[in-house]
C-alpha cells in the first residue's frame, strides 16, 4: 500500500519479495492506526496486483493471509468467488475465536453462492478446557471438518523473533513435524462445502455446554424503571458544547425534526451556506465529484496554487485519491490549506468533510487546531457527507458553526440596526430581494448589519449582536429554528413579520418593522408611494383579467400573496388546491380561508376533475404542467416568489401575456384531420 502514490512499470518488483525455500511474498500493509481504511487498502492491493500482471498460474500455491473476522467488505476479498479456490478458518477454543469463526463461516455464505469454499478449520491451541474436542464438533457443526491442531509453543515466539519461519528455525522439531501436517492436509484435502453457520445463541449453548456441562441462564428483559416513566422524565442535562462542534439546529419537538429527508447531503447544504461568506474559502475533503455535484469549480488545490487569476474561487477540493481513501486525507488537506492561505490569504478556511473522510476517520478538528497554530482560522465542519444526514441538517450544521465560530459576545448593540436571517442562496432572486428589501430598511432611516450569511464578511459575522432585531427573509425549517436560536443564544430579537411578497404581504412587513422602531411616520410614506405605483400598474392589466376565473395549485403553503395579488385583478379565484406535505399543513394558515375554498392533500386526479367542471380561464401551478387539457391556459408562479411591492404585478404581467395566445390554435387537431383523410 505504500507504493500506492508511486506506481509505475516495476511495481511488482518493488513489493515482490523472495524468502525461505524461494517462496515469494507480498505483504499488503496498512494505515496508520487510528486513520484510514485497511479494507480499502486490500481491495485496492488487490487490484494493483491483477492490473501489473501478477501472473499466479506459474506458482502452485497462492495464500491469502488476512485478518481473523468480516470486519468488511474489504478483509472479505479473498473470500470472494475468483480469488481463493479453499478458505481455511484459523480458531482457538475460547468462546470469542469460535464467535469470529463463525462469522467467517456467515461471510463465505454470502460470498460463495455458487459453490462451497469452507475445506476446514485449523485448531490454534490456547490452553482452554476439552479444546481440542470443542473445536473438532464445531468444525461439524458449520458443516466442515478441523483440518490440523497446531499445539501451543513457545519455539512460534522465537522464529518469529528470529525472522525465520518455525520450519526453518527448527525443522527437527515436534512443532515443525505438526505443520508439514497441515501442508499435507491442505494438498491432499478435496473437500469445499458451503458453511452452515449457526445462531449466535445456538453457539453459546454450544461452549458453555462443553465448558460448564449446561446452558447459560438467561434473564428476561427487565421491565422499564419508574423512574424513567413519562411522569417522572427529569430535566435534560445541559452539556458544555465543546468548541466548534458540529451539532445540527434542529430541536427534538420542532418542525425540523419533524420533516420528512430532502433530497441533497449534508455536505452539499453546508457548503450552501458557507459559500456565501465572501471572504473565506471553503476546502473540501473528498474526491472532485462531491464539488462538481455542489456546481463549483472543479479544481484541485495544488493546481489553484498555480492559478494567475486574481480572484480566487471559494470551493476548493483537495480530490481524494484512492491512496488518501486507504491512508487518510489529513496530510493533503493540511498542505492544501497551508497552500491557498500562501497565495490568497482568505480570513477563514472552512474544512467541509465528505462520506469517505468521515469512514476512514480523519481528525479534523486536530487539523484545524495545528492550523489556527500558524495563524490560520480553520472552522471545521464536519458534515460527512450523506453519513452527517441531509441537505437542510447541513445547513443547520454549518449555521451553527458559523455562528458559534465568529459571532462575538461582547459586542453591544447599536440602534437603528438590523441582521437579514435566511435569504435563499438558490434563489436567481435573491440579488433582487435584497435591492427591494434594502430600500425599505434604509427608507426607515435604519441600517442592515450583517446578511446571515449572504455575501457576509467575517468582520460582519463578528459583529452580527451590533443589530437590535433579527429579520427573517426567508422560508423553511432551518431558518425558523435558526433565529429562535439567535433570540435564546445572542440575545437578538426577532421580528414577527411576514415575508414581503406582493403589495399586501409587503405592506405589513413595511408597517410591523417600522413600529418596531417608531419610524411609522416613514413607513406610511413608503407604502402611500409604493400603492400610487401599483394601482397604476393594476389598472393595465385589470381589463385582461376581470372575470377571469382562476384555478390554483400549490406545493407551498405561502399563496396568501397570490391571492390576493389575484383579488386586487378583479379575478373570481374558484380553488385553491394545496399538494403540500404534512410539514406545510402544520404550518399553512390563510387570511382568505373563508375567502376562497381551500382543499389540502388535494390529488392530481381531483385537480383534473376540477378542471373539467370549473372550466377555468387560467390554471395557475408551481411548476410546468405534465399533461394540458384543451382550452385551458397554464402559468406558473414560484415556490420562493420575488420579494416587494410589485413582485405581483410583475407575476401578473406573464400570466397577461397567455390570454394574447389562443389556445386552439388550427395545427393542434392536425392529427385528427390528418387522421380523417387517411
Amino acid at each position: 500500500m505504500e507504493q500506492l502514490g508511486d506506481i509505475g512499470p516495476q511495481f511488482l518488483n518493488n513489493v515482490l519479495y523472495t524468502g525461505y525455500k524461494g517462496i515469494k511474498c507480498i505483504e499488503c500493509g496498512g494505515p496508520e492506526p487510528g486513520i484510514g481504511c485497511a479494507g480499502r487498502g486490500v481491495i485496492r492491493m488487490v487490484d494493483l496486483l491483477r492490473d501489473h500482471g501478477l501472473n499466479t498460474d506459474e506458482f502452485d500455491y497462492v495464500f491469502f493471509d488476512v485478518l481473523g473476522d468480516v470486519v468488511c467488505g474489504g478483509f472479505a476479498v479473498p473470500m470472494r468467488d475468483g480469488y481463493a479456490s479453499e478458505v481455511y478458518i484459523v480458531t482457538s477454543g475460547e468462546y470469542a475465536s469460535i464467535y469470529a469463526a463463525n462469522n467467517i463461516a456467515r461471510g463465505l455464505k454470502r460470498f460463495s453462492a455458487t459453490r462451497g469454499k469452507l475445506a476446514g478449520v485449523i485448531g490454534n491451541e490456547r490452553g482452554t478446557k476439552r479444546e481440542r474436542e470443542l473445536i473438532i464438533n464445531f468444525a461439524r457443526m458449520i458443516g466442515t471438518e478441523m483440518t490440523a491442531f497446531i499445539p501451543r509453543s513457545e519455539l512460534i515466539l522465537e522464529a518469529e523473533l528470529s525472522l525465520k519461519t518455525v520450519i526453518e528455525y527448527a525443522p527437527d522439531s515436534g512443532l515443525a513435524n505438526a505443520f508439514r501436517s497441515l501442508a499435507d492436509a491442505i494438498e491432499s484435502n478435496q473437500k469445499a462445502t458451503m458453511p452452515t453457520p449457526v445462531a449466535e445463541d445456538e453457539l453459546e449453548d454450544y461452549v458453555s455446554e462443553y465448558i460448564f456441562g449446561s446452558k447459560p441462564v438467561r434473564h428476561p428483559a427487565s421491565p422499564p424503571s419508574s423512574l424513567h416513566s413519562p411522569k417522572n422524565v427529569a430535566e435534560p442535562v445541559k452539556v458544555l458544547k465543546k468548541e466548534n462542534e458540529a451539532r445540527p439546529l434542529t430541536k427534538s419537538d420542532g418542525d425540523c425534526a419533524k420533516r420528512k429527508p430532502v433530497y441533497g447531503c449534508a455536505l452539499a447544504g453546508a457548503y450552501t451556506v458557507i459559500s456565501q461568506i465572501k471572504d473565506a474559502v471553503a476546502i473540501m475533503d473528498s474526491p472532485r465529484g462531491c464539488a462538481f455535484t455542489c456546481l463549483c469549480i472543479d479544481v484541485g488545490a495544488a493546481s489553484v496554487l498555480d492559478r494567475d487569476e486574481t480572484v480566487p474561487p471559494n470551493l476548493l477540493c483537495i480530490n481524494m485519491s484512492d491512496r488518501d481513501a486507504v491512508f487518510g486525507s489529513e496530510r493533503s488537506l493540511e498542505e492544501s490549506v497551508l497552500g491557498v492561505s500562501r497565495r490568497i490569504s482568505p480570513k477563514a478556511v472552512f474544512l467541509i468533510t465528505s462520506c469517505p473522510s468521515g469512514i476512514i476517520g480523519n481528525d479534523i478538528l486536530g487539523i484545524a487546531e495545528r492550523l489556527r497554530s500558524e495563524n490560520i482560522d480553520a472552522v471545521p465542519v464536519a458534515t460527512d457527507g450523506v453519513i452527517g444526514g441531509d441537505f437542510y441538517t447541513g445547513m443547520a450544521t454549518a449555521y451553527n458553526i458559523v455562528a458559534e465560530h465568529f459571532i462575538d459576545d461582547r459586542v453591544e448593540a447599536q440602534g437603528n440596526s438590523v441582521n437579514l436571517i435566511g435569504e435563499q442562496s438558490l434563489s436567481t432572486v435573491t440579488d433582487r430581494n435584497y435591492a427591494e428589501l434594502e430600500k425599505i430598511i434604509h427608507g426607515l432611516g435604519l441600517k442592515i448589519n450583517c446578511r446571515f450569511v449572504r455575501n457576509a464578511s467575517v468582520e460582519q459575522l463578528r459583529n452580527f449582536k451590533r443589530a437590535t432585531l433579527n429579520i427573517p427573509v426567508g422560508e423553511g425549517p432551518v431558518v425558523g429554528e435558526l433565529i429562535d436560536r439567535f433570540r435564546s443564544r445572542y440575545g437578538v430579537d426577532k421580528a414577527d413579520l411576514p415575508l414581503p411578497y406582493a403589495f399586501q404581504q409587503t405592506s405589513e412587513f413595511t408597517r410591523i418593522l417600522s413600529s418596531k422602531f417608531g419610524k411609522e411616520k416613514e413607513g406610511e410614506k413608503i407604502i402611500s408611494q409604493a400603492r400610487i405605483r401599483y394601482e397604476s400598474e393594476l389598472a393595465k392589466l385589470k381589463s385582461r383579467f376581470s372575470g377571469k376565473k382562476v384555478l390554483v395549485s400549490s406545493y407551498t403553503n405561502n399563496i396568501d400573496w397570490l391571492i390576493s395579488t389575484l383579488l386586487d385583478l378583479d379575478v373570481k379565484v374558484q380553488k385553491v388546491c394545496l399538494f403540500g406535505t404534512p410539514y406545510y399543513k402544520s404550518r399553512f394558515s390563510s387570511e382568505y380561508g373563508g375567502k376562497n375554498e381551500m382543499e389540502f392533500g388535494c390529488t392530481m386526479e381531483r385537480f383534473d376533475r376540477y378542471i373539467a367542471e370549473i372550466k377555468p380561464d387560467l390554471v395557475l401551478a408551481n411548476t410546468e404542467p405534465k399533461r394540458i387539457a384543451h382550452n385551458v391556459q397554464y402559468g406558473v408562479f414560484p415556490a420562493s416568489p420575488a420579494q416587494g411591492f410589485l413582485s405581483g404585478i410583475e407575476y401578473a404581467r406573464r400570466w397577461a401575456s397567455n390570454f394574447s395566445v389562443p389556445f386552439t390554435e388550427g395545427w393542434r387537431y392536425d392529427r385528427e384531420l390528418l387522421a380523417g383523410s387517411l
